[in-house]
């Protein structure tokens, strides 16, 4: 019964996967409708081996998503449209805005966005589907009700403030820590990569901030469990959606970069999924 449940648990995954990649080449005609131009491929790299790197990804975005769908509450389209936004916010346009400081080559395109949002969207509803909550569907409005009542409104005020300051902090903090490790990877511009002002950091941080609370916010009032779950499957989350995915099939820079940056990115992401749990959940929320 064990090994049949995983099996056909691992065939929805696979489906979501099938169903992604064909988003991602649905979007690119899209894109190449609507105008877009596409962005050029990185130095050293070719189309076959980044499409293999995407089918990796596409296996473990659709894992994500599933993890996260058991977990939620409210209708089909509510848990549909909060994946859905919550991942192409944290892959696709976080690494847009990443890519438009730190590199030099083009990656920062619409074009991407817009692949981005069609895989997103299809996978996230074909996931949301295949994955019902786990104790069946209870209404979004009870939890989002209860979530507020949490504090009151000058309360909310002060934690969301701290919630927003906490990512850039969180983001310095560890950049310096692997910063002797990777600084002249950017200085020497190597593959691409550039290295940005203080100027230019500082508002993108802001930026970044305020989409993940934007998109975090949904998945932690809708969540049905309790705060150490949410700790563990939204910092994991995170971590593969804000980098681990891109340092997984980012093979054109050099290791030592890409563990750095991946080690980097991981406790950023479950720190700042710790620091949103303890700003914006009380014990009482674990259901």
């Amino acid at each position: 019964m064990v090994l049949k449940s995983a099996l056909k648990g691992a065939g929805k995954v696979v489906a979501g996967a099938v169903v992604y990649f064909v988003g991602f080449m649905l979007g690119s005609m899209v894109a190449g409708v609507m105008g877009m131009e596409a962005p050029p491929l990185p130095a050293g790299t070719d189309a076959q081996t980044l499409g293999m790197y995407q089918l990796v990804v596409s296996l473990i975005f659709a894992l994500t998503l599933a993890v996260l769908a058991r977990r939620l509450a409210g209708s089909f389209l509510t848990r549909w449209l909060t994946l859905a936004l919550f991942s192409w916010v944290a892959y696709g346009l976080n690494t847009y805005l990443e890519a438009a400081i730190f590199t030099a080559y083009g990656a920062a395109s619409a074009y991407t966005l817009v692949m981005q949002a069609f895989a997103a969207l299809l996978c996230g509803a074909v996931i949301t589907w295949a994955f019902p909550p786990a104790e069946g569907e209870r209404s979004a409005t009870a939890f989002i009700r209860a979530f507020l009542r949490s504090y009151s409104a000058g309360q909310w005020v002060w934690r969301l403030l701290a919630a927003w300051v906490a990512f850039p902090l969180i983001y310095l903090i560890f950049g310096w820590l692997v910063q002797p490790f990777i600084i002249e990877f950017y200085r020497q511009q190597v593959a691409g990569l550039t290295l940005p002002g203080w100027g230019q950091i500082l508002p993108a941080q802001a930026l970044r901030s305020l989409l993940f609370l934007a998109t975090c916010l949904p998945v932690i009032a809708l969540w049905r469990g309790s705060r150490q779950r949410l700790f563990i499957l939204l910092g994991g989350a995170l971590f593969i959606f804000v980098g681990g995915l891109y340092m997984l099939q980012a093979y054109w820079y050099p290791a030592t970069m890409r563990i750095a940056h991946s080690l980097e990115i991981l406790a950023d992401s479950f720190v700042y999924a710790g620091v949103l749990i303890a700003l914006l959940t009380t014990v009482e929320s674990n259901h």
